[in-house]
């Protein structure tokens, strides 16, 4: 099911913030309802958009895959929603991307690790509430994939930053997870396909990609990445690649499940879709997830069948090896309509009716 916007989007400003080192400015852009009254006594709940890995822009687009995940989300949040229950909704460009840019250094992405990103949205947290416009005791704060991975560390991060707690957390394709065991769980993927794939494509690739090669490949990278003098990013194939080598370290030494256990202590709504290959949905069954969260107030969770893990569904099977033709198709279309319906409706519940009852599905 898609759902269309029903309004145009009038009220979206680009804003700017100090980086958590105050070395540069990070931008983005805020929404609000294109009716919404400045003058008016009421203020609105606020949705911090944080993205997943690779060099996301505030709309949640890389420059080879253009996703369209939040600035999609964020339209249809200010322009579907009435007036006596809008939210506003900010989303960035990560460091190194977009108009994020530190002066004179162009690695400036590929040297941030898991921690800088975190220190980011958490001045993210508190430039949203600053604006005199939002309830800054409603900030909800909406991971995608890596940005779900991270979210208990920024929930931390707030609280240690004297604001209010992060009121509400979303989890889309990544509650539970950990970055180590996902890309794990990629790598047997394209094994298995790979391995399963029939005819002259199915030979070239077991031929020019055994699994053994496979293997050497990412035990090569984890060395390079592991290396003694501990570098910030790594170069590979004759320098045309480059991969931030912090990043991955910190994530391999993050507990992404104690973190959750230990900081996650408001509402919270997880979806994974069954067809996601690049992360476990078993976290979003009801009996894993209410453990993995157990000082949390309220937690919903949901696996859409045929939901990928570019937030749209997909009718036919979903395979790792296709996943630049498939994204690029998906990043045309509305997201997914069953995955908007259940955010509104948990957004309604929690935040305007004030529903603290745990529940999944």
């Amino acid at each position: 099911r898609i759902l269309t916007l029903s309004q145009p989007i009038t009220m979206k400003t680009e804003i700017s913030f100090q980086s958590a080192d105050h070395t540069f400015r990070i931008f983005g852009d805020l929404y609000f309802p294109d009716d919404f009254n400045e003058n008016a006594s009421t203020l609105l709940p606020g949705i911090l958009i944080v993205s997943g890995s690779g060099p996301m822009d505030r709309n949640g687009n890389a420059p080879t895959m253009k996703l369209n995940t939040s600035n999609r989300f964020a339209e249809h949040i200010v322009s579907s929603r009435s007036a006596e229950r809008a939210i506003a909704v900010i989303s960035y460009d990560k460091r190194g991307t977009g108009k994020s840019m530190k002066k004179d250094d162009k690695n400036l992405y590929y040297r941030a690790g898991m921690m800088d990103l975190v220190a980011d949205a958490i001045e993210a947290v508190k430039y949203l509430a600053s604006d005199p416009r939002i309830d800054r005791k409603k900030i909800i704060v909406l991971g995608h994939s890596e940005g779900a991975i991270i979210m208990p560390l920024i929930c931390k991060g707030v609280i240690e930053s004297g604001l209010e707690p992060v009121f509400g957390c979303i989890f889309y394709c990544g509650f539970g997870e950990n970055v180590k065991d996902a890309m794990d769980l990629q790598a047997d993927a394209v094994k298995k396909e790979i391995r399963e794939l029939t005819g002259p494509k199915g030979w070239i690739l077991r031929t020019v990609a055994s699994e053994e090669k496979i293997d050497r490949q990412r035990k090569d990278f984890f060395d390079k990445v592991n290396g003694p003098d501990e570098p910030d990013f790594i170069s590979m194939q004759c320098g045309l690649v480059k991969q931030s080598a912090k990043w991955i370290r910190e994530h391999c030494e993050f507990n992404a499940q104690e973190c959750l256990a230990q900081n996650i202590s408001c509402h919270c709504l997880a979806i994974t879709g069954c067809k996601d290959f690049q992360v476990r949905d078993e976290f979003c069954k009801p009996e894993v997830a209410h453990g993995l969260v157990p000082k949390a107030l309220s937690i919903e969770v949901h696996r859409p069948t045929n939901l990928t893990h570019a937030l749209r569904s997909s009718e036919g099977p979903s395979k790792i090896l296709d996943i630049n033709k498939d994204y690029t198709k998906m990043g045309k279309l509305p997201l997914d309509g069953e995955v908007l319906s259940i955010t509104d409706a948990w957004l309604d519940k929690i935040v305007f009716e004030g529903d603290t009852v745990a529940s999944a599905r």
